[in-house]
């Protein structure tokens, strides 16, 4: 299979799976694939925030840390997850996609905590409440 062919297939794959058109779903397949060193700072800033800016401290022990782009989880339930950096791309990516003027420093603890849910689990199932002064709970 040629590396043309797979991007095709890749897209028709994304386009149904996201409602795109096909077009725009392969100019995003391409594009995942000529900036994935692009796409490192942001995937590397969000395990850091998840994991040291103890984004997934309320659901998940951390057993293992490299410091930068692998982790081992272990949430509430005993289940054991591996997570790297090839691992949050998929995700980070549909994120950039609806907000494309972010840069790395704006990915929060909070945003990498609903990112790994939404990977492991396929949506947010542990929520952590904000209490913002007054008593206001977001």
């Amino acid at each position: 299979m040629t590396k043309n062919h797979a991007d095709k297939r890749a897209a028709r794959t994304y386009a149904r799976a996201h409602t795109l058109p096909y077009r725009q779903a392969l100019a995003s397949v391409r594009a995942a694939h000529a900036d994935r060193k692009s796409l490192l700072p942001f995937a590397e800033r969000l395990l850091i925030e998840a994991v040291e800016g103890c984004g997934i401290r309320h659901w998940a022990r951390v057993d293992e840390w490299d410091g930068l782009g692998r982790a081992v989880i272990t949430d509430v339930g005993g289940e054991r997850f591996v997570v790297g950096v090839d691992t949050v791309l998929p995700t980070l990516r549909d994120h950039l996609d609806d907000h494309p003027g972010l840069k790395p420093n704006d990915i929060d603890s909070y945003f990498a905590d609903e990112a790994l849910q939404l990977l492991l689990f396929g949506g947010v199932i542990y929520r952590l409440e904000l209490h913002r002064g007054m008593g206001l709970t977001a």
